[in-house]
C-alpha cells in the first residue's frame, strides 16, 4: 500500500466566523502530515485569500477565545489488482484554535492544540 506525501495545503475555507470560527483545511497527501506546522500553514493560506479574510479570522478568535480547525488529507485508494488507484479525501483530525492576549511582556498569540503540542504563532508577525 502506498500512501502520498505532504507536499503542501491543497484547500483551505473559512468555514464559519460567527458564533465560533471553524476552518476547513485539506492537504495534498497523508505522509509527514503529524509533523507538519499545520498553524503556520493555515496563516500562510488565509494571507493568500487576501488581508480582509485574515484580519476577519483573527478578530473572530479574539473574540470568540476558540475555534476549530478540522483537517483532512488526500491519499491514494486501490482499485484491488489490476484495477488501479486514485486519490481520495479522508479526515485527519479535529484541533482547537485558542487566543492568548499579552500579558507580562509576552506577545498576543493563536495556538492550536494538536495530538503532538501545542503550535503557537505570535500575531505580532501578521498584520491584523
Amino acid at each position: 500500500m502506498r500512501t502520498k506525501p505532504v507536499e503542501g495545503v491543497l484547500r483551505l475555507d473559512v468555514v464559519t466566523l460567527d458564533p465560533r470560527p471553524a476552518i476547513y483545511l485539506a492537504y495534498d497527501g497523508l505522509a509527514g502530515l503529524s509533523q507538519r506546522a499545520m498553524l503556520r500553514d493555515l496563516i500562510e493560506e488565509l494571507q493568500r485569500q487576501g488581508p480582509e479574510t485574515l484580519k476577519s479570522f483573527i478578530e473572530a478568535v479574539r473574540k470568540h477565545h476558540s475555534g476549530q480547525v478540522h483537517v483532512y488529507f488526500s491519499d491514494y485508494v486501490s482499485y484491488g489488482i489490476g484495477g488501479g488507484d486514485a486519490t481520495a479525501e479522508f479526515f485527519f483530525g479535529t484541533f482547537l484554535v485558542l487566543h492568548e492576549a499579552s500579558k507580562n511582556g509576552s506577545p498576543e498569540e493563536i495556538l492550536l492544540q494538536r495530538t503532538g503540542g501545542t503550535e503557537r504563532f505570535p500575531l505580532d508577525s501578521v498584520a491584523s
